[in-house]
């Protein structure tokens, strides 16, 4: 059988109704649940979900569309209070920070889901632009990011499930994602120099 969750978006946004994009597969699989849920992976998901699946879904179900996806998000760092609750939110390992300490977004690594938006009790983050449903744009971003927001996923699993083993990343990926620290905390200090003028 087609691996069902390789059709999906990985973006593990949780708009489908379910916790991850590995957890909407299953209850496809499983529960027949229908392929129409996915609206950040448009008509190219529902069409690849539709052939597995031997649907007819015609278009993504209504109480599961959104207008637009978000391409990432921001925090205002002015306005952030540290209380890391966007960090725990976050599925993909995307935001860097600590208690009580700013936070930032690694951009090359949020997948837009914006699970962090909801529980931050100061308003202080924002999509940083956004995609019209279905389009091109946004299929082919998606399209073409998957493979890295899979893998992160992935990562963030392995790490909250075995704590008691450590994660060995690939030396590659630590300087990559040191590189992003680094650029992020770059960008952070540049904008609060420009507002210090």
């Amino acid at each position: 059988m087609t691996d069902l969750s390789a059709l999906l978006p990985q973006l593990q946004c949780q708009r489908c109704g379910f916790v991850s994009c590995d957890a909407y597969a299953d209850a496809m699989r499983l529960d027949k649940t229908p392929g129409d849920r996915c609206a950040p992976g448009g008509s190219r998901v529902l069409h690849e979900l539709n052939r597995a699946l031997g649907q007819q879904n015609r278009e993504v179900d209504p109480s599961y569309f959104h207008e637009t996806i978000a391409r990432g998000v921001a925090i205002d760092e002015n306005s952030c209070i540290g209380c890391a609750l966007c960090i725990k939110a976050c599925p993909v390992d995307a935001i860097v920070g600590s208690g009580k300490v700013m936070h930032t977004v690694i951009l090359e690594a949020c997948t837009g889901c914006e699970l962090c938006r909801p529980v931050c009790p100061v308003d202080c983050i924002t999509p940083t632009s956004v995609f019209e449903f279905d389009s091109l744009d946004e299929l082919e971003e998606i399209a073409t990011r998957k493979p890295a927001f899979r893998k992160q996923w992935l990562r963030q699993q392995t790490r909250l499930q075995g704590r008691q083993t450590p994660v060995v990343v690939p030396v590659d990926d630590r300087s990559e994602r040191q590189r992003q620290i680094e650029a992020s905390v770059g960008r952070v200090r540049a904008r609060r120099r420009t507002d210090s003028l």
